[in-house]
């Protein structure tokens, strides 16, 4: 039985423990702490959608969980697909849906609202990088760089707001040209197009691909291609633990383990790579 490191929780007791080629990472929720609360904001958004129409029967908190984890279920992709979603749950309800596209405008606002404050406060450095990245983000990185680990970035948010933020926060340097992400939210990006692309640069079999991720697609595509999924259950900044909405949902995609952040990552890579029993 392998003793894993302290805050890791191994799903998958078969797990095979490196040697890896490459590592890929999803943003937000995973290196990014900037967007947190986006799945709130949208079950928000949902519930007032649904309510408009009186497609509510009676508490409205039960809704709102239900609309949050279908959110969070789609976490990965470009947002317009959980806009969409709304959408079809209001045709489902019997109610008449809108056009996705206003709702990721309506969305869009109110991420924002939060968000630009956050930037803000990164730019002009009255906080450091460090509080809006996920605990242990930069350790990680820099641990697996000097392993000789190729680190790429693939993230379902639009690719200008993906390289920007990686500025703020200080990550840009560890990954370097490897940033892939939707250009003008174009529902074409696909993170299996990523993982396929990473594997065809490097020449290896998808069991030496390394994912780390909070959502949908880079926990999906990185098993599918034979690759070690870990599950980033991350909370808000400064909230301790494990999410375990998004622990549930990452399980049941396939997570070979979860964990809530790096914070400990020196002795994470030294077990992820079979140093240490």
């Amino acid at each position: 039985m392998l003793t894993q490191p302290p805050g890791l929780e191994l799903v998958n007791p078969n797990l095979r423990r490196g040697p890896f080629t490459a590592a890929m990472f999803d943003f937000d929720g995973t290196l990014s702490l900037i967007r947190e609360g986006w799945s709130g904001i949208m079950a928000n958004l949902g519930l007032e959608l649904l309510r408009e129409q009186n497609l509510v029967n009676g508490s409205e908190e039960p809704a709102r969980h239900y609309l949050e984890e279908e959110m969070l279920k789609l976490s990965g992709k470009p947002s317009i697909f959980q806009m969409r979603r709304l959408a079809d749950e209001l045709q489902a309800r019997g109610g008449q849906p809108g056009d996705p596209e206003v709702y990721l405008k309506e969305f869009t606002r109110r991420l924002f609202e939060i968000s630009d404050g956050r930037k803000a406060d990164l730019a002009t450095g009255r906080v450091q990088p460090a509080a809006w990245a996920v605990p242990g983000s930069h350790e990680l990185l820099s641990n697996l760089r000097d392993r000789g680990i190729a680190l790429y970035l693939a993230s379902g948010t639009d690719l200008d707001y993906v390289r920007e933020e990686m500025d703020l926060l200080k990550l840009t340097e560890f990954f370097g040209k490897h940033i892939y992400a939707p250009a003008d939210n174009t529902p074409n990006f696909t993170k299996r197009d990523t993982v396929e692309m990473i594997l065809r640069e490097h020449a290896i079999p998808g069991e030496q691909l390394l994912g780390f991720g909070d959502g949908y697609s880079e926990t999906v595509e990185v098993k599918r291609a034979g690759g070690m999924a870990i599950a980033v259950a991350s909370h808000e900044a400064g909230v301790p633990g494990v999410n375990l909405l998004k622990r549930r949902i990452l399980i049941e995609l396939g997570a070979d383990a979860v964990i809530p952040h790096y914070d400990g990552s020196e002795r994470l890579v030294e077990w992820l790579f079979g140093s240490v029993e």
